[in-house]
């Protein structure tokens, strides 16, 4: 069993090292996504719970809209949500998974969430999982809720493969105690 994820920032360094599984490319800091030669759109991203966050942004919207010091945020290539199959958050609970969750194609998960959201228990929750996600991602997350129980495991399934880690269609954003 992994130790608790007691805080954004401790989240964050252990994202970053690749302890929760397949993730988006992510830089550090706002100054080492500038120097890299990325093209793409960017996620402009907060270590401060509940802090702003700035979706499908270009290198000159990075560059002029964060502020603060340059260790509060951090940076991470927009996903393809063109492609969304399922996000949400799912966890153990008492009557086995609990899973919030939202269907909606072309949105990041916060405003997809906000646009049409639904919750599943136990083996209605575990058989849409098992019907959106691959199997290396079914097993990563049962792996992931069996390290960190008492965990949220906040997730997105693409139709096609995506992320740090070939060969899966689902990206493991964030992972904390609840």
């Amino acid at each position: 069993m992994h130790a608790p994820v007691l805080s954004k920032p401790d989240f964050v360094r252990r994202y970053r090292a690749g302890e929760f599984g397949n993730a988006s490319l992510t830089w550090p800091t706002v100054a080492n996504y500038l120097s890299s030669s990325y093209n793409g759109l960017v996620h402009l991203r907060n270590r401060v719970k509940g802090g702003s966050t700035y979706y499908n942004q270009t290198r000159e919207q990075v560059n002029s809209r964060y502020y603060g010091p340059d260790e509060d945020w951090y940076v991470s290539a927009m996903a393809p949500h063109d492609l969304n199959l399922l996000q949400g958050e799912v966890m153990r609970g008492v009557w086995g998974l609990e899973l919030y969750c939202s269907p909606v194609v072309g949105l990041p998960m916060r405003d997809a969430l906000r646009e049409l959201s639904f919750s599943l228990r136990g083996l209605s929750a575990q058989q849409i999982l098992r019907s959106k996600m691959d199997e290396l991602s079914w097993q990563w997350l049962e792996y992931l809720l069996e390290e960190y129980p008492d965990h949220v495991v906040e997730f997105s399934c693409f139709a096609k493969c995506w992320g740090t880690v070939p060969g899966f269609n689902t990206v493991f954003w964030e992972v904390r105690k609840y």
